[in-house]
């Protein structure tokens, strides 16, 4: 979405430094803000740029619009890569979490045997 926002600002930016639209599109939007500080307040009335972005942007939207289920659900899902990179990410996360000890903060806690034997078997378990 935020690549249709920015295409279509940009589309529009460049017809505004384009010589054949410009002074019109000046003139336009000073007439709009004379009406803005008359009326004591600034709006969008008589813009001349906002008519331009949304009509940009109606057409690249429109090009989602009508697809079956099927199409819009490959146009969203994931590619294998971004897959295998979501289970690598996922499964190192779970491993830290799991191989970090526990917060223990008593020294005689640390040095017993169950813990120890604990930490041994959780790194051995998540171990990749």
């Amino acid at each position: 979405m935020k690549e249709i926002v920015v295409g279509s600002v940009d589309k529009v930016l460049a017809r505004v430094d384009d010589p054949a639209y410009s002074a019109d599109i000046q003139k336009g939007a000073f007439q709009s803000a004379l009406s803005g500080i008359r009326a004591g307040v600034m709006t969008y009335e008589n813009d001349p740029i906002l008519p331009m972005i949304q009509e940009e942007m109606a057409g690249k939207l429109s090009q989602f619009q009508g697809l079956s289920a099927a199409e819009e659900s490959a146009l969203l899902s994931l590619t294998k890569e971004q897959r295998n990179s979501v289970v690598s990410s996922d499964r190192q996360q779970k491993n830290e979490f799991l191989a970090a000890a526990p917060a223990v903060s008593h020294g005689t806690l640390k040095v017993a045997e169950k813990y120890k034997e604990y930490m041994t078997m959780v790194q051995g378990a998540t171990k990749v």
